[in-house]
This record gives structure tokens, C-alpha cells and sequence, in this order.
């Protein structure tokens, strides 16, 4: 359900009370020349747009936003732009940390505020950051970065490690420059390099169906705590008259004048069985282990 974008950027908008519609391939067939069809379906509207400024941490919930290369963006309010990382600048994920999900970011102009349970808020500004560029790693692959200083550092590390350092928050302060493509992916023939992201496991963009996590509710063992879109970490969420796991069918999606090319479905992990309300791990490892079936 990844999608990427393959059009020159422009403006969407969601309003609290109209929604824009969004529209599936009507063929679900590309043409030889790999363009977007002529004719399209509505298959629902966009019911949340979502902005995940720093890796595993908590949402930004949009009401507007640009669709730039790096994925959605709101004045300084980007996609997965801001990374925690161990000392030795490799990533740190919810997977290893699940509470890090409680970390709650605002930003206002050039400030980030970040809160999170039983921690002062901290404060610090982005055209203050040391200029200073380090090579930090996603999953293997080399990004460029600047450091956020000592005090942020300090404040995740208590939170997360209970100590005073071991933890470092970074930035990536590019507009347009992408990272590479992770060797697992390249098989995808529409895997490009300037598709993939900033701090992204994978791409710029992510989509998903209402109707398919319904019924993954409804499949859930009794007692088990529905999960919610939020789960997933997706980017745009999509309420109407798609019908269950129809999204994987999709080749082209268009939202408002925006056309997005599906590149791959999003690959499932240990991410899911995070409760994004509690920062804690579902015991019977659910919805992961339904979705296995």
C-alpha cells in the first residue's frame, strides 16, 4: 500500500467538513508507456492526513499540505525528518522501543517542543542546529545529517535508556535530496532513488484503506484490542466504497489534482503490535500474527 509520487508536487487540502476524493485506476492496467490512465473510479474520500516529523515517534495531524519529494509537508512540518540514533548514529526504532511512540512533537515556526510521560517538555530550534554534517544509517543505507545537540540527546536518553547519554536526535535538512534504495527493494521495477524518502523505511508516501482494517478487526481473537490506523503509520487514510484489501490492486491513485504511482505493498513488522496510545506490545503479538493469515 506505499505509494510514491510521480507527478510534479502540488498543493492538497482536507477540510474538517469536506473531504477530497480519492480515486483508484479504473482499468487497473498501466499503459505501455507507464502513464496514468485517462479515467478514474472514486473509490472514497481522504478522511486523515498524518505527518510523522521525527522516525517511530507520535503523529502531526494535518489539515493541509504540500506533496513535496520527501513526502507530506507543512512549513517545516516534514515527513520522518528527525531520527533518533545511538551513539553510534545508527537508527532507533519502536521496535526495540516501543515507548519511544509516546514521544509527542509540535512544531511552531522554527521550534520543536517535544513531550512524552514523566518528562519535561524540551524545546529547541531548527536554524540553530550545528551546521555540521554527519553520516548517520537506516538500515544500512549512508544519510547525511545534522546533530541536534547535547540537551535533546540527554532528554531521549533518560526517556528511552534511563541515563544520561546513549542516544542522539538528528536532522535531515534537505528539500529534495533522497537516500538510496535497500537491496531488498530493488527488484521493484518503479524503485527509484528519488522516490525513497529522507528517514523512510522505504518511500515518500503511504496509503491505506479504512475497509481493510475493519476487517482485520473482525478476524482479531476475541478480547484482543482493535487496532486503528494508526498502527500502520500511514500517510493518508482512505473511508468509502473501496472494498477490503482492493488496494492492492491499485497501479495509480490520484488525490485532489495529485497522481501517485503504487510502487509496492508496505511490508508488515513488529511496528504493528505497538499500541500507538500506550507505547506497549500487544502480548499475543497481534494484529501481526491475524495478518499472517
Amino acid at each position: 500500500m506505499s505509494t510514491l509520487s510521480r507527478e510534479a508536487s502540488t498543493a492538497l487540502a482536507i477540510g474538517s467538513a469536506v473531504a477530497l476524493a480519492l480515486a483508484a485506476n479504473w482499468y487497473h492496467q498501466r499503459s505501455k508507456k507507464n502513464q496514468p490512465p485517462s479515467k478514474w473510479r472514486q473509490v472514497g474520500k481522504l478522511s486523515s492526513l498524518w505527518c510523522y516529523p521525527i522516525k517511530s515517534c507520535g503523529v502531526i495531524e494535518l489539515k493541509d499540505a504540500f506533496c513535496a519529494t520527501l513526502g507530506v509537508k507543512n512549513g517545516l512540518i516534514r515527513d520522518r525528518v528527525f531520527m533518533v540514533t545511538g551513539e553510534d548514529l545508527d537508527f532507533k526504532t519502536a521496535r526495540t522501543y516501543p515507548k519511544i511512540t509516546l514521544v509527542k512533537p509540535k512544531i511552531d515556526g522554527v521550534v520543536v517542543t517535544l513531550s512524552a510521560p514523566e518528562m519535561p517538555n524540551i524545546s529547541f530550534s531548527i536554524a540553530s542546529l550545528d551546521q555540521k554534517k554527519m553520516t548517520a544509517s537506516v538500515w544500512g543505507l549512508k544519510v547525511q545529517v545534522h546533530d541536534c545537540g547535547d540537551e535533546v540527546a540527554k532528554w531521549f536518553s533518560q526517556y528511552l535508556l534511563k541515563t544520561d547519554s546513549g542516544c542522539r536526535l538528528v536532522y535531515y535538512p534537505f528539500e529534495e535530496s533522497t537516500k538510496n534504495i535497500r537491496p531488498k527493494h530493488k527488484p521493484f521495477r518503479n524503485a527509484k532513488p528519488k522516490d525513497s524518502g529522507g528517514l523512510t523505511d522505504f518511500n515518500s508516501y503511504m496509503i491505506i484503506n479504512q475497509t481493510s482494517i475493519d476487517d482485520l478487526n473482525n478476524r482479531l481473537p476475541d478480547g484482543t484490542a482493535k487496532c486503528t490506523s494508526l498502527h500502520f503509520r500511514p500517510n493518508f487514510v482512505v473511508q468509502g466504497d473501496a472494498k477490503a484489501y482492493e488496494e492492492d490492486d491499485w497501479k495509480w491513485i490520484k488525490i485532489g489534482e495529485t497522481i501517485f504511482e503504487v510502487t509496492k505493498p508496505c511490508d508488515r513488522c513488529l511496528f504493528t503490535i505497538i499500541d500507538p496510545l500506550t507505547g506497549e506490545r500487544d502480548p499475543d503479538m497481534e494484529p501481526l500474527k491475524t495478518l499472517k493469515t
